[in-house]
């Protein structure tokens, strides 16, 4: 069939957003500056925008180009996580799409035609349709064949977003701008500075600081707690006779803090103090609550990973590991793992330093030894995306925590992280243009087999944490309001019980926890499996046939809209519209929870019931948009 392209689509269809109490205010604002620099004032140049991670960076790309791009639209995203955060964010064919989801537009057929750019695999044809164009960086080398610079025209794009443009020194950038040299080009950014420090380039349009961000409660609060160990003795050049404290190091002259700090990264002993405390704090934050809290750590290569996944096993917690070794599967099932809470602790090896969207990643371990504030902002961003406020049940659930030990010498970046990059004046004198120059990663390699120059390192004695904010939001002063009832309620209970500090805290706990105890989980999970059943086939599905009059025994909706892609199989193979409906309700939640039915928890069945009635929503705009055309 042949694809038909709208060049004027962007600038003829009109989104809700002022007045759309559905997006936040960074991403009005934002589009309206942004609008005032192309628009207004007729600019040339490129027009960064600053946003903190968890504000809504992928929502206002979402509404960017309306009413400023004249042409076609291309977003670039520097890793393949980033990409996948955006498309599955953007994708039309989802009913849970940010511009439904969001209200900026009604009807699915209002939406833009969005594809990823696959290289080879993508035709021509394809791309010209195409009102959104999203592409991973390393598609758009010059020396691969398929790279659209060696052959798209200079004015196919209108508009260029570069997501996560900190990146934006990478020759390949540099490369595609200069290809596209007219296009307005849009740099969406969580920190002013690129990977080199240097700042990046372009007129700042709008900025949006953390701490607004956390005064308006669009992120997480957050907490820095080191562990301080009572005394650290290190060796040094495989002299297992004889052990150093850290002052005797420095005082000799031996080693530097680079090399301390090294060492007690790969420490297995240093890693165990932080594991142990990042599950104690894993299960307070637990504690009276169903958010399904998780830890995210950070470790310096796969080998080490593996080690600290050990050490978490010992608590009997899930763990998933992400690297970029894994395969297309082996991700897939990682990324599912995550999203569906299969797992309490997720071990990040250089993949999810940005762009990676899941609000329960609320305690950050760290067990690296960041040396750029660039990585271990990415880092900490993680864990600011905020709890939906229908979700919350206590303060301490939007607030993030950070854990690591003090000798890792990462209180710098920490004070860097608050005061540097958030509250100081954001990229004055602007260089002309991008220099092409390679970029020195922070990040060691995944699988390198480098040596290391460390020394075994061992701590004697009990250890301590400090504290320290960001910023005493409401939120922090509610949680220490609600620790302070909490300890009251313990310590009242054993005076008048009689009974030890952990059976009061026992009593306390469990009555605070909203969960019930459920008698027979058995007949619980069967009704659950049989009820998303009755529920699709008994009601959903015969309520959108009648409500459209649709025969259910013929197949006349085979071509609505919904059966394409990876739900094209369906219309083959089923031969009538009750029985396509019903499947592709099936196939949707089965694709959304990453397993088949007869896998599910009762979890996922929890977060399928959740999907349901958008989905509804969605089907029956696209069957409206069909039958009345």
């Amino acid at each position: 069939m042949a694809f038909s392209y709208d060049e004027d689509y962007f600038m003829k269809t009109v989104p809700f957003i002022y007045g759309n109490e559905n997006l936040r205010e960074p991403q009005v604002q934002g589009y309206y500056h942004v609008y005032d620099h192309f628009v207004v004032k007729q600019k040339k140049s490129h027009a960064v925008i600053v946003l903190p991670t968890g504000v809504g960076k992928t929502g206002l790309m979402s509404i960017l180009p309306y009413s400023i791009s004249q042409g076609r639209v291309l977003i670039i995203a520097p890793q393949i996580v980033i990409k996948e955060t955006v498309i599955d964010a953007l994708n039309p064919d989802k009913p849970e799409n940010f511009w439904i989801k969001r209200h900026v537009f009604d009807r699915p057929q209002q939406l833009p035609a969005l594809i990823e750019f696959e290289g080879s695999k993508t035709s021509k044809e394809v791309l010209e349709a195409a009102n959104v164009v999203v592409v991973n960086i390393q598609k758009l080398q010059g020396r691969l064949d398929s790279s659209p610079l060696n052959h798209l025209p200079e004015d196919f794009f209108d508009m260029i977003i570069i997501d996560e443009a900190h990146h934006s020194t990478a020759r390949t950038w540099v490369e595609t701008i200069q290809h596209f040299s007219q296009a307005k080009v849009i740099k969406v950014t969580g920190t002013p500075f690129r990977t080199d420090k240097e700042k990046i380039t372009g007129d700042l349009a709008y900025k949006y600081k953390l701490s607004q961000a956390m005064a308006n409660k669009y992120v997480k609060s957050l907490e820095n707690l080191t562990y301080i160990p009572e005394k650290l003795m290190l060796t040094i050049d495989d002299d297992s006779s004889k052990k150093y404290s850290i002052d005797e190091i420095y005082q000799m002259g031996i080693k530097d803090e680079d090399w301390v700090s090294r060492s007690v990264a790969y420490s297995e002993e240093c890693a165990r103090s932080v594991v142990n405390m990042s599950v104690k704090m894993l299960e307070t934050k637990l504690r009276g609550t169903t958010v399904p809290h998780k830890i995210i750590a950070v470790a310096s290569d796969i080998k080490q990973a593996k080690i600290i996944q050990g050490l978490y096993n010992e608590y009997d917690l899930p763990t998933t590991i992400v690297h970029s070794d894994l395969n297309e599967q082996e991700r897939e099932k990682a990324f599912s793992d995550i999203k569906n809470h299969r797992t309490k602790v997720v071990i990040n090896v250089s993949m999810l330093g940005e762009g990676y969207d899941h609000p329960y990643l609320s305690i950050a371990a760290v067990f690296r030894a960041f040396r750029n504030p660039l990585p271990y902002a990415q880092f900490v961003g993680r864990i600011l995306r905020s709890i939906p406020d229908d979700e919350v049940k206590k303060a301490d659930d939007n607030i993030g925590q950070i854990i690591s030990h003090k000798h890792l010498a990462i209180e710098q970046l920490w004070d860097f992280y608050k005061v540097e990059i958030q509250e100081s004046e954001i990229i004055k004198h602007l260089k002309d243009f991008d220099i092409l120059k390679p970029i020195i990663s922070d990040v060691p390699g995944s699988s390198g087999t480098r040596e290391l120059d460390l020394g075994t390192a061992t701590e004697i004695g009990e250890g301590k944490i400090i504290g320290d904010v960001y910023l005493t939001t409401e939120l922090i002063k509610q949680k220490k309001s609600e620790d302070r009832a909490r300890e009251k309620k313990i310590i009242e209970l054993q005076s008048v019980l009689e009974i030890n500090r952990e059976e009061a805290e026992s009593i306390v706990d469990t009555t605070a926890s909203s969960q019930s105890n459920i008698k027979r989980p058995d007949l619980y999970f069967a009704s659950k499996r049989k009820d998303i059943d009755v529920s699709i086939k008994e009601n959903i599905v015969p309520n959108i046939l009648m409500k459209f009059d649709i025969d259910k025994t013929t197949a006349t909706i085979q071509d609505c809209g919904l059966f394409k892609n990876k739900y094209s199989w369906i219309k083959t193979r089923i031969r009538d519209n009750g029985g396509m409906l019903a499947v592709y309700f099936m196939t949707y939640l089965k694709n959304e929870i990453g397993a088949s039915k007869d896998k599910w928890t009762i979890d996922d069945y929890d977060i399928a019931y959740e999907k349901l009635p958008p989905m509804v929503d969605y089907v029956e705009k696209i069957l409206d948009d069909y039958l009345n055309q």
